[in-house]
């Protein structure tokens, strides 16, 4: 029997998106991975904490009841993927950091960030707030678009509470699973430099590229898919 559709027979994949986008980033990915998945959005509200969005963010996959989980995580949403990897305890079965923040233990996604930006930058979004402007969103996180796509992506922007960005992480390791670090060698908005960095903080740092910019589920749809396919395909059906 393939060993691709054991493994995916009980398993459900939570897609997580960056900041300030919409869960439809992940539509055409998801119609290419043949593993069921829901891609999920926390909420936004101002009062919003890390803990309050990634408990938004568990009731959801509670009432999606699969045996287990693969987290792929995307951005800034990377500090929320570590923690609901932490609290889904042995229903969690997988990480995909695809060009994610990783704080390392205890920390935030700001400490996360290179000197001095991660003492400016706190400061920074009290005063001018966490959506940057159209043309600044184009250029970083739309770099490899196009017009129509990267229009889309600006129209739909939302502004994330300031708690997402600055909240601590937890300081309990990570549990044993199987970890994915998806590099964009073309990301004008996180480095592939900075993305090294955060891959290491994955346990057993595994790596692999796509030669794209910051949306590489809109400008590199099939590419991904195949990584994600490729990753639950190792993942134990016996679990």
């Amino acid at each position: 029997m393939d060993s691709s559709k054991d493994s995916s027979e009980n398993t459900h994949v939570i897609y997580l998106s960056g900041a300030g986008l919409n869960p439809v980033i992940w539509d055409d990915v998801r119609t290419k991975v043949t593993t069921p998945g829901t891609a999920i959005a926390h909420g936004r509200e101002p009062a919003t904490t890390l803990s309050s969005a990634v408990q938004d963010v568990l009731a959801q996959i509670q009432k999606l009841d699969a045996r287990r989980y693969v987290i792929v995580a995307h951005s800034l949403s990377g500090v929320i993927g570590v923690e609901v990897a932490r609290a889904l305890g042995d229903k969690f079965d997988g990480f995909i950091a695809v060009t994610a923040t990783i704080p390392s233990l205890g920390g935030s996604f700001t400490s996360a960030l290179p000197f001095p930006q991660n003492l400016l930058m706190p400061l920074l979004l009290k005063v001018v707030g966490t959506k940057p402007p159209a043309a600044a969103i184009r250029s970083g996180l739309c770099s490899d678009l196009n017009d129509q796509q990267a229009a889309a992506i600006v129209e739909a922007f939302a502004s994330e509470p300031r708690s997402l960005y600055v909240d601590k992480t937890s300081t309990s390791q990570l549990p044993a699973s199987r970890y994915l670090y998806v590099r964009t060698l073309d990301d004008k908005e996180t480095p592939a430099s900075r993305q090294a960095i955060m891959a290491k903080r994955l346990p057993g740092g595994a790596v692999v590229d796509i030669a794209g910019g910051h949306m590489v589920m809109i400008s590199h749809p099939d590419e991904l898919a195949t990584i994600i396919n490729q990753f639950i395909a190792t993942l134990s059906p016996d679990r």
